[in-house]
């Protein structure tokens, strides 16, 4: 079969590769549709070391096979898939971290993970990570279950509390859905941050209370909200080196900063700045398969509204080029989805 695959910076291929069996635990997924990821840009970009199995992870399909020792899901079930739970035996496990196996993790991550990830017709995964897709939602809802489990994760494991004014770095996908989550988590005023403003007009739409520029707008509105303290925590989804120092700039003294936005490239900070505000700084990687399922529930009952974030589907063949196009913005799209499928 046909995968699509990133293999050095500003490379990525469309190889053939075995089509995969499904092990005693694992079931066999024949992807409907698997949304690009910020990640997978970013690793074509920097060339960072990308696993397969995490080339396209933001899949939905059926299962269509499953090993002798599988339970938890049957033929024919929707599915999608994340972290899988802690398997007990490791050192993480053992010290009751399980949120921090370093089996699933490093499974995750792609380590002893599939030959392709959901940039391809079909996928053998372990079936402990995989979660049912509620009937209610499309397959275009679906495929965006992955990125909206980040975003729920990034708001539970931060510092916000209800009424808190929250700053919201770079409205991509994963910013957009912060802000729709923080917002659900009861953050008293939304300010999204975003030089690009089609996507300051997309914020708004989507439950931002305010969407600014960077700079002097930023700071006015912040200031406006809330009295000249500044914000009680800042997101940062924005996936650049620069904006970790400017989103310590936007919050109060004792406030907060949850990293959120992936990138590989070092970044330039003031400590003494931090430790003169004295900033905690939280960072989230991933989710647990409980949010994954609660985020499927956000999104049927019209909680999280992803629709607005997707625009359009391409074909494997159109992939390679699409890739190029996000990583140089030739092409502006938010959320673009791929059947792997398609001719």
């Amino acid at each position: 079969m046909r995968t699509g695959l990133v293999t050095g910076k500003g490379h990525f291929e469309l190889r053939e590769v075995d089509e995969p069996t499904p092990g005693p635990g694992d079931a066999l997924v024949e992807i409907s549709l698997c949304g690009i990821c910020g990640s997978d840009v970013h690793a074509y970009v920097e060339g960072w070391p990308y696993a397969p199995g995490i080339c396209g992870h933001e899949w939905v399909g059926n299962v269509v096979a499953v090993g002798s020792d599988v339970r938890v899901v049957g033929m024919g079930d929707r599915v999608t898939g994340g972290l899988a739970p802690g398997c007990g035996r490791c050192a993480e496990c053992r010290a009751d971290l399980g949120a921090y196996c370093s089996t699933a993790r490093s499974y995750y991550i792609g380590a002893n993970a599939p030959a392709s990830g959901g940039f391809a017709p079909f996928m053998a995964a372990s079936a402990d990570r995989l979660v049912r897709v509620p009937d209610e939602l499309t397959d275009d809802d679906a495929a965006v279950i992955e990125p909206v489990s980040v975003a729920l994760h990034a708001v539970r494991r931060s510092r916000m509390r209800a009424g808190d004014v929250v700053c919201v770095v770079g409205c991509g996908p994963i910013g957009l859905l912060v802000a729709q989550c923080a917002r659900l988590a009861g953050a008293g005023k939304v300010i999204a941050v975003e030089p690009d403003a089609d996507r300051r007009r997309l914020a708004l739409d989507t439950g931002a209370d305010v969407a600014v520029e960077p700079g002097a707008q930023m700071r006015e509105a912040v200031n406006e909200a809330t009295g000249g303290l500044r914000a009680d925590i800042a997101f940062d989804c924005a996936g650049i080196p620069q904006t970790i120092q400017q989103s310590v700039g936007m919050v109060r003294y004792g406030g907060s900063v949850c990293i959120v936005g992936v990138t590989g490239s070092d970044a330039t900070i003031r400590p003494n700045r931090w430790l003169f505000k004295e900033i905690s700084v939280d960072t989230s990687l991933a989710f647990s398969l409980d949010e994954m399922r609660a985020a499927a529930g956000f999104i049927a009952d019209g909680r999280i509204s992803v629709a607005p974030l997707v625009n359009g589907t391409v074909t494997l063949d159109e992939l390679p080029q699409t890739i190029d196009d996000l990583a140089t913005k030739r092409n502006p799209a938010v959320k673009l989805l791929v059947d792997p499928t398609a001719g």
